[in-house]
């Protein structure tokens, strides 16, 4: 039941307890969980009631009552909005051992064989936690008769405009900030769908770390005729755009930013990224990871914990252009590498290809399809890289027929990875959870759990 002594706007001291799977502060008032945005563990703040449910309470900080030594002042409002930088409320060493006590909290919740606290590992972060993105993909608005790249509010259609966040690399930046300059010279603008005049919806930038070759894809309503005169001058300023795609769509409201009609109108049909010493070719559809600097260290983590052996036959699920099967190919027999996206798959054979990798086969279809293609074989460890919807019961249902000795999920989303565990663990036992910043100053947490087959 709903508490009638609580109305909105109400004025509650709540003690917070501990970090919420979005970054936000959890306490509790009168038996209902308080859900409080930007409040810190061991902080007693006055909250604004904003939304009462039967169950908790969502509020705003009025006050600090208790302030906590690891907050800090939030020096890019705009950016926490959109959640492109939302944790920098609080001191970066601190954030890391909060967002493990994500994954800890997640596991608590949905994992009724509790899982010893020593298995989950401390968080490894970054050296360096600034200017980590390697690609932005922003949405265009005109706004005061001025392109405006930018992103939206959380849980909301407001925009706003982001041209230079601290977490994206600072090339981006440049080339985002320069964009913008240029589209308002040629008049190439903004799609605007009450009155449907404008061009672009969305622009996608991708730079290599290692190369610093850089690929921008325009997302066009329809077809501007000096499109390449922008290109060249955008090229002219920044010789490491090596790779340009206009894409088109006709459907406004659908939140995309790539489409099956494109053409490629300037440069090379990909970009060049180094991992471990192994060459990626890159499409612009391709998925690969945003922190480059961190996916080295989350796929050797992956392959350290699998612990290989050379007659081990391997299955790369939603493998995207393969990176683990490079990681792990030359610890093993043989690797089956299952990718549904086109490109991604495209991306893998020339990579693989490039790198002389030959026994690795890539195999473009559904997890669950391909996997009853190789109900011959005897599979002994599948890694997973799913998205962050998990594994899910069907596909799990899939993995048990074949019991593989050992399962190794790299998992972007702390929720989903607990509920899937809740599953595997009828038939698997947890060995090592070790999370990974990959994206600091965000609540995004990864991470990479062994599992091994119970005897």
């Amino acid at each position: 039941m709903i508490n009638h002594q609580i109305k909105i706007n109400d004025l509650i001291e709540v003690e917070i307890k501990k970090i919420g799977i979005n970054g936000e502060g959890i306490g509790y008032y009168n038996r209902l969980t308080v859900f409080v945005d930007h409040a810190l563990p061991g902080e007693t703040v006055i909250v604004r009631v904003k939304e009462i449910y039967p169950n908790r309470i969502v509020g705003d900080i009025e006050k600090i009552k208790n302030q906590s030594p690891d907050r800090l002042e939030v020096l890019y409002p705009e950016y926490d909005a959109c959640g492109a930088y939302s944790m920098q409320h609080m001191t970066y060493k601190r954030s890391l051992t909060l967002k493990r006590d994500i994954i800890v909290n997640a596991l608590n919740h949905y994992v009724k064989e509790k899982i010893n606290y020593k298995k989950i590992k401390p968080m490894i972060g970054m050296k360096e936690p600034f200017g980590y993105r390697n690609k932005v993909s922003l949405p265009i608005r005109r706004i005061n008769g001025k392109n405006k790249f930018g992103l939206y509010a959380e849980k909301s259609n407001e925009f706003i405009p982001v041209n230079d966040s601290p977490v994206q690399n600072p090339i981006i930046n440049k080339i985002i900030q320069y964009l913008e300059t240029i589209l308002d010279e040629y008049h190439f603008d903004a799609y605007i769908s009450k009155t449907k005049q404008g061009f672009i919806k969305s622009v996608v930038v991708r730079r290599a770390h290692y190369s610093g070759e850089t690929q921008i894809s325009f997302l066009l309503m329809r077809k501007f005729d000096k499109v390449k005169e922008v290109v060249e001058k955008l090229v002219n300023k920044f010789p490491e755009v090596v790779s340009v795609y206009v894409f088109y769509t006709n459907k406004y409201k659908e939140q995309v930013f790539f489409s099956k009609q494109f053409e490629l109108i300037y440069g090379k049909l990909t970009i060049t990224e180094k991992l471990n010493n192994q060459f990626y070719h890159l499409y612009p559809e391709a998925f690969f990871q945003l922190n480059t600097e961190m996916a080295d260290i989350f796929y050797k983590k992956m392959k350290s914990l699998a612990q290989l052996k050379k007659d081990d036959i391997v299955v790369d699920a939603y493998a995207g252009i393969a990176p683990v099967s490079h990681y792990v190919y030359d610890a093993c027999q043989k690797v089956y590498a299952i990718e549904i996206e086109e490109k991604s798959v495209k991306s893998a054979k020339e990579s693989l290809k490039r790198n002389r990798i030959f026994n690795v086969e890539v195999i473009q279809n559904d997890f669950s399809i391909a996997l009853k293609n190789l109900k011959n074989i005897k599979i002994d460890v599948m890694f997973f890289d799913p998205p962050r919807t998990g594994l899910g019961l069907e596909t799990i249902n899939q993995v048990i027929k074949y019991l593989p000795k050992k399962i190794v999920y790299g998992s972007c989303n702390p929720s989903t990875l607990a509920k899937d565990i809740a599953e595997l663990v009828k038939y698997y036992n947890v060995v090592e959870i070790q999370p990974l910043d990959m994206f600091p100053y965000t609540p995004l947490v990864e991470s990479v759990t062994l599992l091994e087959l119970k005897k």
